[in-house]
């Protein structure tokens, strides 16, 4: 078989939101590289036979710069192998697939990328989070709080103050300080609704609601990886369960 690599989405980490195209990659490549944030049980889903190549990224620990993962895609490329690059949520979604394309179409090598659920879709979602939710909010935006060099991104903070509409953001856990105190400082509400939603599809999930008043306490409590939601959506889970329960009680 010819060389081809594919940059593919693994979605949340639940195996079972794998796409039916991602789940037959997998299984019939050559090699494999990863990260940190593809779940134990999507590796499992690797055949012993195929190479597994580890090049996690995460706070405070960096195994290969970028380039150094794009050189080695490359190098099993060029021996004719059929690779597959397994990222995190979409590789687009400020996944650095755009990065990895890059250099594979420079090289001239054969890529598809395979889409995967993102977890600023998915993420609210698995905690009944509908973030479009009619009378609640009519659009949503999706921000990264972490840039390169490790520098915070803090451009989108107005859309805090943006009425009937929710701020998801990627790669913030570890910035609510720099947040809070960037919407203090516009006269966002103190009581604006927050949720904190770590290991989003996971057997350790966990959903903190709060506010920003109290985001950096809570923030404490939560684990990585995790995103933030803003906006009236969040109290959409409590307007729900209260409407269950009052259906239940008819019943």
């Amino acid at each position: 078989m010819s060389s081809q690599v594919y940059l593919v989405g693994c979605g949340i980490g639940d195996p079972e939101l794998l796409t039916l195209k991602a789940y037959k990659i997998i299984q019939h490549v050559d090699v494999v590289l990863y990260d940190h944030l593809i779940s134990d049980e999507i590796m499992q889903l690797v055949p012993p036979k195929c190479t597994q190549v580890f090049v996690g990224k995460q706070k405070g620990f960096h195994s290969m710069k970028q380039e150094e993962i794009n050189a080695l895609i490359i190098k099993y490329a060029s021996q004719g192998l059929t690779v597959a690059r397994l990222k995190s949520g979409d590789p687009f979604v400020f996944g650095r697939g755009a990065e990895e394309l890059q250099s594979l179409i420079e090289e001239g090598i054969k890529t598809e990328v395979i889409p995967g659920i993102s977890s600023s879709i998915a993420a609210p979602m698995m905690a009944n989070i509908p973030i479009t939710a009619r009378g609640y909010a009519s659009g949503f935006t999706v921000v990264s709080a972490h840039l390169k060099g490790n520098s915070v991104n803090l451009d989108w903070i107005e859309l805090l103050n943006k009425a009937n509409h929710t701020v998801v953001v990627l790669m913030g856990l570890s910035r609510v300080q720099e947040i809070v105190e960037a919407s203090q400082k516009i006269g966002v509400s103190a009581n604006k609704p927050c949720a904190i939603i770590s290991n989003a599809s996971r057997k350790n999930q966990k959903v903190i609601a709060t506010t920003i008043d109290e985001l950096v306490i809570n923030a404490k409590e939560a684990e990585r990886p995790a995103i933030l939601v803003f906006g009236d959506v969040v109290n959409f889970k409590d307007y729900a369960m209260e409407n269950l329960n009052t259906a239940t009680q008819k019943i």
